[in-house]
């Protein structure tokens, strides 16, 4: 079964608010996107769960197979950050999706 993109956020966003049973999503993005990860390969949406390195603390976030983020805690960091952003984030990837393993500019200008 394919997902179209409204029902992939709808499907991330339920999945959220039954981990989260109101709680906020602060320091849970692993707790979410683990499981959600092997939830959505069952149903046929391939995608991989990426660590990024944002300094102080990590991010966890999906990375589709078309390279699109599904994120479905972005919206923890609108205090640090000044954004935003929505509950689940679906798009091209933003800022905080930067994988851990990626050069940093310093780096790539080498």
């Amino acid at each position: 079964m394919t997902m179209t993109d409204r029902q992939l956020v709808r499907f991330a966003s339920e999945f959220r608010a039954g981990i989260l049973d109101g709680d906020p999503p602060n320091w849970m993005c692993f707790a979410i996107c683990a499981p959600l990860s092997s939830l959505l390969a069952m149903h046929g949406v391939p995608n991989e769960v990426v660590e990024s390195d944002l300094g102080e603390f990590n991010h966890f976030w999906l990375r589709l197979a078309d390279g699109r983020a599904l994120d479905p805690t972005a919206d923890q960091f609108n205090h640090l950050f000044a954004t935003d952003r929505p509950a689940v984030y679906l798009g091209p990837p933003l800022d905080l999706h930067v994988p851990a393993s990626a050069p940093s500019t310093a780096e790539r200008a080498i």
